[in-house]
């Protein structure tokens, strides 16, 4: 435990994940302010912040000025938490390119260690190279794009599962064989259509959930409508760790612009379930075992009906460890 250690974390909306990262944090003893992308409800001790933002409002009665003053009044917010403590041990940034200029210096000022992750390609999102420089360790989670980017000297840090003990370890298959949810991506749709098909003439029950937007509501096809559980309302991750812990088996498609292991496969590990992927870079981890992990392509659904007779294989507990939230943070914060 770093009991008393004040910890800052940056981190965007996306699906709420960073209730999660803040949650084992505390759980490991850490003091935590959190900083996230969103808007953030009004309470009384921002009064004077809302007092400028009402002010400047008062003389703009363009949109587009009143949206722009909005986004400074969230920009003070975010400032004012960071300045809640002179002195940070530990500052975590997430997708550091969803924040200001201004607020990273601010964050890495006060902060004894400033470390950032990225879990998307830098390849599809070069314009965070510039920010690179700005910490003392960089971490991108696609180790294949380690040496395209050498130059940057950004290190390989993988996703990771939680591992306080809200999230208990059930292998209690009390909900779907299979249930899976994402959002709607169109390099992915194809394969998790056809995977569907597939799966369903043989096991049940199955349940995918789909989130999508309004943007692009227009290319779910109509199989996508009928069979799967289409919502543009976000599941909270939170959420989502509990309904995959009644599983039987997990899935993760992998997005075509990056070959990084979505949280997904830690899942599996963490909760010892089976996992079908499309990431065929499992096959050359320590984690992985040909009766834990199916690596699906266009080809081969076929081989899906062996791999589901097979029975899992207990991993090394010490390799199972190693994948853990406190695991992954000593090794980004061990400097």
């Amino acid at each position: 435990m770093k009991s008393n250690q004040k910890f800052l974390l940056i981190a965007p909306w996306d699906y709420q994940l960073y209730v999660v990262i803040e949650k084992n944090l505390r759980h490991l003893g850490y003091q935590v302010t959190v900083v996230h992308n969103n808007d953030y409800p009004f309470r009384l001790n921002d009064l004077l912040i809302k007092l400028k933002y009402k002010v400047r409002k008062i003389f703009s009665s363009h949109k587009d000025d009143n949206r722009k003053l909005y986004n400074l009044y969230l920009d003070e917010k975010r400032m004012s938490l960071i300045k809640s403590n002179k002195k940070y041990d530990i500052c975590l940034v997430i997708r550091a390119d969803v924040f200001s200029k201004n607020l990273l210096h601010e964050a890495k000022k006060r902060s004894s260690k400033f470390i950032s992750f990225f879990y998307d390609g830098l390849t599809f999102n070069q314009h965070i190279l510039s920010l690179i420089p700005l910490f003392d360790h960089f971490y991108i989670f696609d180790k294949t794009e380690l040496y395209a980017f050498k130059e940057h000297n950004v290190k390989y840090a993988p996703n990771f599962y939680f591992d306080y003990p809200e999230l208990n370890n059930t292998t209690d298959y009390r909900g779907n064989k299979i249930y899976y949810i994402s959002s709607y991506n169109s390099c992915r749709i194809e394969i998790i259509e056809s995977f569907y098909k597939y799966i369903t003439q043989r096991i049940s029950p199955v349940q995918f959930d789909l989130i999508y937007t309004s943007e692009n509501e227009h290319e779910l096809t109509e199989s996508v409508k009928q069979y799967f559980n289409c919502t543009q309302t976000l599941v909270p991750y939170q959420e989502q760790l509990k309904l995959i812990q009644h599983t039987e088996i997990i899935l993760d498609f992998k997005m075509t612009f990056h070959s990084g292991f979505s949280f997904r496969i830690f899942d599996g590990i963490k909760l010892r379930k089976k996992v079908i992927t499309t990431n065929p870079f499992v096959i050359n981890e320590d984690f992985y075992h040909p009766n834990n992990f199916f690596v699906l392509n266009q080809n081969n659904e076929h081989g899906l009906d062996d791999f589901l007779k097979r029975a899992y294989v207990p991993l090394d507990e010490r390799i199972r460890a190693k994948y853990s939230f406190e695991s992954w943070l000593k090794t980004v914060t061990d400097y």
